[in-house]
């Protein structure tokens, strides 16, 4: 299976798909992630499930959701793809970076999840200002049923979107000026 499908229809799902394309297309422009060599997967998944929890932040930070991505999916979608944990367990140990807890793996996972986040939150606002992060995590989770019912096809219709509603966009960093602060500070989860 080519880990790139793998991980847009596994990790990404249908939900945002489009908004997780266009930041995984751009780390993969920038070769950021790696998705057709050899020994890239605990990286790449790793990589996917931190947008994942992005995300979640921000749903989170909006609208006082439960942020529900954690290790586990970490290690389920590597299962999946036939890597057990204690190959999770050496990427982390190989990694200087990754608080290791020698008594509790969970832990070094997640550790290792915590960490590996917030190098996306830093590539993400390497590669995005923090105004266009704000409108791309609001439009693709803010219900826009008050106003228009709109789906989106894909990523380029999904940026059309956010082009033409920048004002609407405008008013609601206004108005949730606490999340854009949390964008502007690197999104430290």
């Amino acid at each position: 299976m080519n880990l790139g499908d793998y991980i847009h229809e596994a990790v990404f799902e249908d939900k945002n798909a489009y908004l997780f394309d266009l930041f995984w297309d751009n780390f993969e422009e920038d070769g950021f992630v790696v998705t057709d060599e050899e020994g890239h997967d605990i990286d790449c998944i790793f990589k996917a499930v931190a947008i994942q929890n992005l995300m979640g932040e921000f749903v989170y930070r909006l609208y006082d959701e439960v942020n529900e991505t954690d290790f586990e999916n970490v290690v389920k979608y590597l299962a999946d793809l036939g890597i057990g944990e204690d190959e999770i367990l050496e990427y982390c140990k190989n990694d200087p970076e990754i608080d290791v807890d020698e008594d509790d793996d969970d832990a070094t996972i997640k550790n290792a999840l915590d960490y590996v986040t917030q190098i996306v939150a830093d590539k993400l606002l390497d590669m995005f200002s923090a105004t266009d992060l704000f409108d791309y995590f609001f439009t693709a989770t803010y219900d826009f049923e008050q106003d228009f019912t709109f789906e989106f096809e894909d990523t380029d219709e999904f940026l059309a979107f956010v082009d033409s509603n920048q004002e609407k966009l405008d008013a609601y960093k206004e108005e949730y000026i606490s999340v854009l602060d949390w964008i502007e500070s690197g999104m430290i989860v």
